[in-house]
């Protein structure tokens, strides 16, 4: 909000070198948040009034910049540092006791604490609006912004063990997570592929960011159990539903093999996207190569393609680009072959193989290789803001704050951009 204090704690210099008070006073600088607060206001209504919204959300969003696990650590932080509780707007208040001595005050007590975030849990749509409000804000500021976007899932630990019996334990009982486990592959210590398992108990985060500024642009937070595909459908349809112009931006579209999905791919290709998303092998008994119709050429699950000589002999094929015209993947011989003969091969053969960018091509793996930023996020999710050491439970709680956080994340992305950078845009102390 404008009221905040504009104090000049430091002389301006770049990014990297200002205070934490400093940063934060500008990360609420770029956060409009004044119809959030006007619907905090009109929730307390006529109850108290000790502590105003505007100091309460400040300082909600100074304890994701100062990585403050518990509200009891931000309090303690609040009472004996006046430079943040001024930046925050608290005023001291003097309270009479029953033996008629005078108590100051200085900060919120515990319960006020939790009363103002079971409040601000209920402003979960001006929540939404903020974090729009911010996506579009990147479409606007930074150049090629949404052209290749990524996606993944994100497993978050519910700080309870298990689903809570006494509907009656309010906040401090789990109603709402589940459990789920995910295989996925990784290679041993000497190059071997094995296969590791993650179980746990709570939440899961379904991200869609763009992957040359690793900014998020949609997300949603579901119990843990929820599918990855089925929540990306949701997610990219309602990008469709309410903001055609970002997905007109987007040429390509990143994803792990949990997100190998025929219905995802051959949805992006309705929209012109291309799909660089790693393939699951779902060939059975053994396959190794399939015949490309009634042709010379055979191929493999991973869309490496071969021609097969009359002796039985395979040579392969490299790979010589996309038709768009006729729908389909330029194949030739290597140049010492002295072959110059095209083949072409319908991406229709097998949509989740055959994709306008060959997976055999060094443009595919290229850009496969920016899909790890969506990992980067997740691993500041946990580091920088303590999602590793959280103590939230409950769907709503934690998916209001996930939604802060990643307000937080943008905002200190806008506030460097206002500056003139746009390197290092999401590192919190960068």
């Amino acid at each position: 909000m404008k009221i905040i204090p504009q104090m000049k704690l430091f002389e301006e210099s770049d990014f990297e070198n200002l205070g934490d008070l400093e940063r934060l006073r500008m990360v609420l600088d770029a956060l409009n948040d004044g119809k959030l607060i006007h619907r905090l206001y009109k929730i307390r209504g006529k109850g108290r009034n000790d502590w105003s919204c505007e100091a309460m959300w400040n300082s909600f969003i100074a304890s994701f910049l100062f990585e403050h696990e518990t509200v009891e650590s931000l309090l303690r932080e609040l009472r004996r540092n006046k430079q943040l509780r001024t930046i925050c707007g608290f005023e001291p208040k003097a309270v009479r006791q029953k033996n008629g001595s005078i108590k100051i005050y200085v900060a919120p007590s515990a319960s006020a604490y939790t009363k103002f975030l079971k409040n601000l849990m209920s402003c979960q749509e001006e929540l939404d609006e903020m974090f729009t409000e911010m996506v579009q804000y990147m479409y606007r500021n930074l150049e090629h912004f949404g052209e290749i976007l990524m996606v993944d899932g994100k497993a978050i630990q519910s700080f309870g063990t298990k689903i809570s019996k006494n509907r009656k334990s309010g906040g401090r009982g789990e109603h709402d997570a589940d459990w789920c486990q995910k295989q996925y592959s990784a290679s041993g210590p000497n190059g071997e592929s094995i296969i590791k398992t993650k179980k746990w108990f709570g939440f899961r985060l379904h991200l869609i960011a763009d992957a040359t500024y690793e900014i998020p642009v949609a997300f949603a937070v579901t119990k843990a159990s929820n599918s990855e595909q089925k929540e990306t459908e949701k997610l990219l349809e309602k990008i469709e539903q309410e903001y055609t112009e970002w997905l007109k931006n987007c040429k390509y579209f990143l994803g792990d093999k949990g997100y190998d999905s025929s219905k995802i791919i051959n949805w992006l290709k309705g929209k012109e996207i291309v799909p660089i998303i790693d393939i699951r092998n779902c060939w059975k008994d053994g396959e190794e190569t399939h015949q490309y119709r009634d042709t010379n050429l055979v191929y493999n699950y991973k869309g490496t393609v071969w021609y097969v000589e009359e002796d039985g002999s395979r040579t392969e094929l490299l790979y010589k680009g996309y038709d768009k015209r006729t729908d389909s993947l330029r194949y030739g011989f290597k140049p010492q072959k002295q072959d110059k003969r095209i083949f072409r091969i319908k991406c229709e053969e097998d949509r989740r193989i055959f994709t306008p960018v060959a997976r055999s091509s060094h443009k595919w793996k290229r850009l496969y290789k920016k899909r790890t930023g969506v990992e980067r996020i997740n691993g500041r999710i946990d580091r920088d803001y303590q999602f590793e050491r959280h103590t939230i439970r409950g769907l709503n709680k934690m998916t209001m704050f996930i939604t802060v956080t990643l307000l937080v994340y943008m905002a200190m992305a806008k506030s460097k951009i206002e500056r003139g950078q746009t390197e290092h845009l999401c590192k919190l102390y960068a």
